[in-house]
């Protein structure tokens, strides 16, 4: 993520919302309303899918972007719409994958070249801009580079895996999907890179942007994760890039591995920084990164220590007390992947709650409801064997 220059102006830490807070404007039609006492989780999962699946499909427009919101004014961020997108593979229906290929025309249509057209000045080709509106007007500016490109090549390397069919489909646009996964490369601080700013360090991680040079914890996790389909997509004969993904790989890994002072992660690359459990974002939220993404083992003893502090420290996030001005349903993710099935349960029984009056969250935007699904499908398909258990 990443984006913080700019979601820390939105995601300041407010008194708790209370439950009763919701937007029911612009919500889909709600589902048969039914004692939740006598619901199966499984009814609950197929709810919450269905209707967030929905709700997605409403943000995107004719030209196949995703908007953040179902307004006419609302800002078109391409991170949050990329897990909106990562949701929708999870239901690959005719209907689901059509409305992917569209996203996946209307990203590639728009990445930059090597100047700013609109703000002057070198730019990093590859990259892509925030729009804003139906009419899709920019100002050149994005919250970051490396988070975008990543997480759009894992978008490429999963719907690539959905079918034969979809892969050929993608061969077309080899040549843009490789300048993608350059752009992601370019923001790595490797010994071949030239990076702006006074941070270089050759410690192969990623800053946002050459604008916002800061080496985020969370933006390196996404990284991460994007040189691994980097890597799955040279290898099927989807970019043709000369970069050693694997080599990569392993250098930023150990790279966010010099994050860790010995008890939490630094959420960024600084001298001075210091990890504050009680400032929910991005300091104790980054915290659950590093599993997550698993850059480190879901089930080890750091990622398991590190979650349990998280809700030592935010105790009733499972029961839909948010601790931010955005429901941050990507808590749920993490808490998905590290089989937490009480809390994840907890969760969606308060989000079906609402969804089956035709009802969704204050600011629930397009990553919310992309992250939601995300832990549906975890939560039914867990990457570690045992149910969590926190470490004493």
């Amino acid at each position: 993520m990443e984006k913080i220059i700019s979601i820390l102006s939105i995601l300041i830490v407010l008194p708790i919302l209370t439950l009763s807070s919701c937007d029911t404007s612009t919500a889909p039609p709600p589902t048969n309303e039914e004692n939740l006492t006598e619901q199966t989780m499984d009814v609950v999962y197929d709810n919450v899918m269905t209707y967030q699946l929905s709700y997605i499909r409403s943000l995107q427009l004719s030209s196949g972007a995703i908007k953040d919101k179902d307004t006419s004014n609302s800002k078109i961020t391409p991170y949050f719409a990329h897990f909106a997108v990562l949701a929708l593979l999870k239901d690959p229906t005719n209907q689901n994958i059509e409305a992917v290929k569209k996203y996946i025309k209307w990203y590639l249509g728009k990445l930059n070249g090597i100047t700013n057209p609109y703000k002057g000045g070198a730019e990093i080709e590859g990259s892509v801009y925030d729009y804003f509106g139906d009419s899709e007007t920019t100002q050149g500016t994005y919250d970051s580079v490396d988070s975008y490109a990543a997480t759009f090549l894992e978008i490429i390397m999963e719907f690539a895996q959905t079918s034969g069919e979809n892969k050929s489909w993608l061969e077309q646009y080899k040549s843009k999907i490789s300048l993608v996964a350059s752009a992601m490369v370019k923001t790595i601080d490797t010994d071949f890179n030239q990076l702006p700013g006074t941070i270089t360090e050759d410690e192969n991680l990623s800053v946002a942007s050459y604008v916002y040079d800061v080496k985020y914890l969370m933006d390196n996790c996404e990284v991460n994760i994007g040189l691994k389909a980097a890597k799955w997509l040279k290898d099927n004969n989807l970019i043709d890039n000369d970069y050693d993904f694997a080599g990569l790989l392993a250098k930023n890994t150990e790279g966010i591995g010099t994050l860790w002072n010995g008890t939490t992660y630094d959420w960024w690359k600084s001298n001075s920084v210091t990890t504050d459990w009680k400032q929910f974002y991005p300091d104790a939220t980054a915290q659950l990164y590093p599993g997550m993404f698993n850059v480190i083992e879901p089930n080890s003893q750091t990622a398991n220590k590190l979650y349990t502090q998280f809700n030592k420290t935010y105790t009733s996030w499972a029961s839909g007390v948010t601790y931010s001005s955005f429901p941050l349903t990507i808590i749920a993710y993490a808490a998905a992947t590290i089989n937490d099935a009480v809390r994840v349960n907890t969760y969606l029984k308060h989000i079906n709650s609402l969804n089956i009056k035709g009802q969704q969250k204050t600011n629930w935007y397009s990553m919310e409801a992309g992250c939601i699904v995300l832990a549906i499908d975890r939560i039914k398909n867990p990457v570690v064997d045992s149910e969590y258990t926190p470490i004493n």
